[in-house]
């Protein structure tokens, strides 16, 4: 979905040369590819389908600058015309629909339009609350539900998988508590991190603690981050608050349960950065260059002095 191609791949699948690609980004700011740490481009099948339509364009004549601004104007027009919170519909309605094709159309759609972020954080996100609430309301069965969750965790977990993870990055492990199997919203985290730079070990739902605890001495994490949506899931994490507390490392937990009750964190022995996924990314990046690793009263503040 995001980053996918090197500039080799985009030369074989497109015929434009790796020379053109590289004299049109200078001179026209155009594609956009992203950047791994070491310098090498990757392109996303949004930049893909963008490269093909101004290669088209210069065939027919139009000036290579012609043709750039042209792209990103159609982009741009794209975007208008196709906003999230209308691709979130329509990828709901083809959840519901048990139509697998029809959900990835459009988050191609999306995917073309948008930066992966949004897409995560909007069009999915949001397609799957529109699930949820019509789960509640009694208008879906819960297989219907399983199945749009089960579709898009995969995808995420395809995602998350296909980008570099740096051998360079400050090591975060991401995982569920005990008892906790909603997995969307350390997904989304695990691969806002991946792509932030972090090295990410996404251990997933119903993680023991203990075992938590035993990989992050293992592995000399920098974090760990926690996700728990129940109060009962919380609850079941105060118990075992000393296990907790014997982390090497700086504790970040999120999640429902404890955006409705902030001061869990610090019972926890860690901190909350909110819910905010690109927040926390940039906020963790921020705490852990600040060298600090086991900020223990619950704020992001005084875990930074």
């Amino acid at each position: 979905m995001v980053g996918k191609y090197t500039v080799g791949e985009v030369e074989e699948r497109t015929g434009v040369p790796a020379s053109s690609l590289r004299q049109w980004e200078r001179r026209y700011g155009f594609p956009t590819p992203e950047r791994s740490a070491s310098g090498y481009r990757y392109y996303s099948e949004g930049d893909l389908a963008a490269i093909v339509r101004m290669r088209d364009l210069v065939a027919q004549g139009v000036s290579a600058s012609r043709a750039a601004a042209m792209v990103r104007e159609e982009r741009q027009v794209g975007k208008a015309a196709r906003p999230t919170t209308d691709l979130a519909r329509d990828l709901a309605a083809e959840l519901v629909a048990l139509d697998a094709v029809g959900a990835e159309r459009v988050l191609a759609q999306a995917v073309a339009l948008y930066p992966i972020d949004d897409v995560l954080l909007e069009v999915v996100r949001g397609a799957l609350v529109r699930v949820g609430d019509m789960w509640h309301a009694g208008d879906i069965s819960v297989a219907v539900e399983h199945f749009a969750s089960n579709l898009m965790q995969a995808r995420l977990r395809a995602l998350l998988n296909m980008l570099p993870d740096l051998e360079s990055g400050r090591r975060v492990l991401v995982a569920c508590a005990p008892g906790e199997h909603h997995e969307m919203g350390a997904l989304v985290l695990a691969v806002l991190l991946r792509r932030g730079g972090f090295r990410v070990f996404y251990l997933g739902a119903d993680t023991p603690l203990p075992d938590l605890v035993a990989m992050a001495e293992e592995r000399q994490a920098d974090a760990v981050l926690l996700s728990v949506t129940t109060r009962e899931r919380l609850a079941g994490m105060r118990a075992q608050r000393t296990l907790l507390k014997s982390l090497p490392c700086l504790l970040v937990v999120g999640g429902a349960a404890v955006a409705a009750e902030p001061s869990a964190a610090a019972d926890l022995g860690g901190v909350f950065l909110g819910n905010d996924a690109k927040k926390v990314v940039a906020e963790l990046g921020a705490l852990l260059a600040k060298g600090r690793r086991e900020p223990r009263n619950g704020s992001a503040e005084a875990a930074a002095q």
